[in-house]
């Protein structure tokens, strides 16, 4: 600012104050202060508030999750539920209903550990549901279900970090501890945790299973290493779920003789226990039943749905469609219905509209905007029993690119390739089944194979921050196994694969660790022995990084 050294007026040529007006100046200013002050202490509150309404309630919660749930969102829906529990923590009805969906949930699941942990969390909720009201029909009939598919998962394959389990182990030259044995605590008289045992040259000792990982194992604070000769004797839960889901049916007919739940999720049950005849009878009173009752019935979908079941383990697919095509009408928009009509269409060879039903629910997931493998890996199922492998592989690398750190995925994905016989794409994959990949090598499988780019750091798989973490050898991934071991001996001798059979071998000593009773895998284990021995003949190898068209 420039400076010119001009006089500065300060006043109007003296004209005098209004006392009135600086009165009034005083009045406002106090009045200010004052305001300001009330404000500090609560007593008046800003202009302009939202207008104070009522808190939501538990009942606006459950109305929400119905919604969601005729919409076919079963994962909004729970979170509805769980919502609505917070709001009224003593109401068993609503800790029922929220272990009925996280049950049906499971079935979108794709891996067992997943399927298994939200079984663990419905079975809380619903002997939460029972603390609450241990004489409500209902909560014990919803046990029932919740019960029952908890035993359908436990076709146990591995144990798992929480497990109480028993180690017999050997110390070897270095002071490792090398695990023989492994073993569930459920099956065996339990050692102490807080001490070990020696026996000659074994150590015995029980504890939780704390981490795990794919050569060693903490348990109970000690870590113990283990190798393709470790026995792992894996616990099956099935029998004690299974009963607990019986106790549950018998409790609720007990409490309410005239339960149409009870009565049929009591036969769910039976179907498990191999109580057929019994089963078929009360599934098809509950269905009758709720027949009369003209839609007034709350759970009626649930009972078609059971019925649909019951007639499906006796091999009654057209029936059973019907009833699920009847639960389906009341719930129109819950895919796991549309997943099981299209799984019957498929026993029935009538492909046609199995694919329909499953291409279904991709639509309805679509609508919803909710990203589920499930759809995509039983359109593919059904192009491989078909032999169009091209077609397989299309929709299960859509399912990969959905859920990329999952191994049931890429091992489904590698037996097609296999099956098309191009071994080297095979490879690739069923690595990642069987012995896991890291964060890169997931990375350059999805851009290679789902993305069909050359690049190992394509820009599309950048967002993958997660590495796959290799099956277990179970019954569920036996056949990862054993391919993933033969498509290794397919390239013995092969120049870009060196040593390649000394990794088969390590996967044929697990297999006959386990399997060595099962003639399919001891066959298979000594052809592919024979060609890494030069005995026998290996196939021939495509290098197609896809599947070739099938016939």
């Amino acid at each position: 600012m420039r400076l010119k050294g001009e006089r500065l007026r300060l006043s109007r040529g003296g004209r005098p104050s209004n006392p009135w007006r600086m009165l009034v100046y005083i009045v406002i200013i106090a009045g200010g202060v004052l305001i300001l002050r009330l404000k500090q202490v609560g007593e008046v509150q800003p202009l302009f508030l939202p207008i104070p309404g009522p808190t939501r309630g538990a009942g606006s919660y459950a109305e929400e999750a119905e919604v969601h749930f005729f919409a076919g969102d079963l994962q909004a829906a729970i979170d509805a539920y769980q919502a609505a529990t917070v709001m009224e923590p003593g109401n068993e009805e609503l800790f029922a209903k929220l272990a009925r969906l996280q049950t049906y949930s499971s079935s979108l699941l794709t891996t067992l550990d997943d399927r298994r942990a939200r079984l663990a969390e419905a079975r809380d909720t619903i002997d939460h549901a029972v603390e609450i009201s241990p004489d409500n029909a209902t909560v014990h009939a919803i046990r029932a279900l919740v019960y029952d598919w908890s035993a359908t998962a436990e076709v146990k394959d591995t144990l798992v970090v929480g497990d109480v389990v028993r180690v017999q182990a050997n110390l070897d030259d270095t002071g490792l501890m090398i695990a023989r044995i492994i073993e569930s605590e459920d099956t065996i008289v339990p050692v102490s945790s807080e001490g070990m045992v020696e026996e000659g040259t074994m150590f015995i000792f029980s504890g939780v299973v704390e981490e795990k990982s794919q050569g060693e194992w903490v348990v109970g604070g000690r870590t113990v290493e283990v190798t393709p000769q470790t026995l792992v004797r894996n616990p099956n839960r099935r029998d004690e779920f299974l009963t607990e889901a019986e106790n549950a049916a018998n409790r609720a007919s007990k409490l309410d003789p005239g339960n149409i739940l009870a009565q049929a999720f009591k036969a769910e049950v039976q179907v498990d226990q191999g109580e057929f005849a019994l089963a078929l009878d009360n599934a098809q009173q509950a269905a009758e039943a709720v027949e009369t009752m003209a839609g007034q019935f709350e759970y009626t979908m649930d009972v078609h749905r059971v019925y649909a079941t019951v007639l499906e383990n006796f091999g009654y697919y057209l029936q059973a469609i019907n009833e699920y095509q009847k639960a389906a009408e009341i719930s129109p928009n819950l895919t796991f219905l549309y997943l099981q009509i299209g799984a019957n269409y498929r026993e029935l060879q009538d492909i046609d509209n199995a694919l329909y039903y499953f291409d279904k629910a991709v639509k309805i997931n679509d609508q919803l905007k909710i990203e589920d493998p499930t759809p995509y890996l039983a359109i593919g199922r059904t192009y491989q029993w078909e032999g169009e492998f091209f077609i397989s592989a299309i929709n299960i690398e859509r399912a990969l690119e959905i859920d990329s750190g999952n191994p049931d995925i890429y091992g489904r994905l590698g037996i097609v390739y296999f099956l098309a016989r191009n071994y080297e794409s095979a490879i690739d994959i069923l690595k990642c089944a069987v012995r896991g990949c890291t964060v890169e090598e997931n990375r350059e499988r999805i851009c290679e194979f789902v993305y069909r780019i050359d690049d190992p750091e394509c820009e599309e798989a950048q967002d993958i921050n997660e590495e796959v973490l290799g099956l277990e050898l179970g019954p569920k991934s036996v056949e990862y196994y054993y391919t993933y071991g033969s498509v290794l001996s397919a390239f013995q001798g092969h120049q870009d694969y060196p040593g390649i059979c000394i990794e088969a071998e390590e996967i044929f000593a697990e297999l006959m660790t386990q399997y060595s009773d099962d003639a399919l895998v001891v066959a298979i284990v000594a052809e592919g022995r024979a060609i890494c021995a030069g005995t026998a003949i290996p196939p021939e190898i495509s290098s197609e990084t896809t599947p070739t068209p099938g016939p």
